[in-house]
């Protein structure tokens, strides 16, 4: 795939064809200013690698900076969640499973598509739709908050 998805504020590009290749999905990710991604989990195992910038990671209970250079490994069934804090753009190189990747192309729209502003209820409806149906756990409201997430 040659270009970026919008995947609910954080955009991706496939760097691995999955119609080829069903082992793991290998993407480049981008996380502009402003951006959260409230917390969740999946049974896919994820490895992030920031390349430029930093972003907050939740896991295990705690906040932490990820700068350029460091690397974020999140098992499979672990509650994660994401923010951009910053003025800049964050670039990363995600890997995980092609289950991911699908989830991705299917909840995905091509970034130069996408409008300001928050997503649709449509949007959102899809998305939470497409979730559960591959097994994923997406935070409450409540959730988010607990852990200085404010939703809404």
């Amino acid at each position: 795939m040659s270009t970026f998805l919008d995947v609910m504020g954080p955009r991706i590009k496939l760097l691995t064809d999955l119609a080829k290749n069903r082992d793991y999905s290998l993407m480049e990710a981008e996380v502009p200013p402003g951006v959260v991604v409230p917390v969740h989990s999946h049974d896919d195992r994820e490895t992030f690698v920031v390349l430029s910038g930093e972003l907050e990671a939740f896991t295990h209970d705690s906040w932490q900076t990820v700068r350029a250079g460091e690397t974020v490994d999140i098992p499979g069934d672990v509650k994660h969640a994401w923010r951009n804090a910053t003025n800049e753009t964050v670039t990363l190189v995600v890997a995980s499973t092609a289950k991911m990747g699908d989830f991705f192309v299917e909840i995905g729209r091509p970034s130069d598509s996408v409008p300001p502003g928050p997503p649709s209820p449509e949007v959102l409806n899809h998305f939470v739709q497409v979730a559960i149906a591959y097994g994923y756990w997406l935070g409450t409201p409540d959730d988010n908050a607990s852990i200085g997430i404010k939703l809404g």
